[in-house]
């Protein structure tokens, strides 16, 4: 398990958890809070306490069993103003040591086939497959951390704060070009063709003189 980036650990050795269930009581210092509760992007982390087991459930695999409280202080996502929780949850993990190759010589070659594969195929591990470790050394800061920003408020509110939808805008005038537009929608009026004249009806026909 990777602690890469935590702002907060805390290792214990399994090699001191046996036959019997290890407690321990997990309390970061003001300035520990203050960098997480800069990790996590709130205003303050002003209390977190947490009672985690660790027991052995095999000869490599280990249960993590943990209790936490939390005092928060985030951001209300209308006003800024500050908004205090109070979070509390519980944390279920497996843990299993990896078993390192033994750097022994052997008499006899081995084949291929028989070597560790060098491919895991992933998609067979589901929810309650262990988490793998490669020394026996845990964090138990990093499941917490980690059930703590989930606990989290995506969208915290403080009491009274709620949104005001602007108004919808009025219609806007016709602009000249939209009143253009619209003409050009219009179907002409029927006009004259200017090839087509009317006829005279009476009087002297032009070319000719009276009798």
């Amino acid at each position: 398990m990777s602690n890469s980036g935590l702002p907060f650990t805390a290792s214990l050795d399994l090699g001191t958890v046996r036959d019997r269930v290890v407690e321990v009581s997990v309390a970061p210092s003001p300035a520990e809070r203050a960098a997480i509760a800069r990790w996590l992007g709130i205003e303050a982390l002003d209390s977190l306490k947490a009672v985690i087991q660790i027991s052995r459930s095999n000869a490599d695999e280990y249960a993590y069993r943990g209790h936490f409280e939390a005092d928060v202080v985030q951001a209300c996502v209308i006003t800024l103003a500050p908004v205090p929780a109070h979070l509390s949850g519980e944390i279920r993990r497996k843990f299993k040591v990896l078993e390192r190759p033994s750097t022994r010589r052997r008499k006899s070659p081995i084949e291929p086939s028989a070597a560790i594969p060098a491919i895991i195929d992933l998609a067979a591990a589901d929810e309650d497959s262990p988490e793998l470790l490669d020394q026996a050394v845990l964090d138990l800061a990093a499941p917490l951390l980690e059930e703590l920003s989930l606990a989290l408020d995506p969208y915290p509110k403080a009491p009274g704060a709620a949104f005001d939808a602007p108004p919808e805008p009025s219609a806007p005038a016709d602009n000249p070009f939209a009143v253009l537009e619209k003409l050009k929608r219009v179907p002409p009026a029927r006009r004259p063709s200017a090839k087509s004249s009317a006829k005279p009806t009476g009087g002297r026909q032009p070319g000719k003189k009276e009798g």
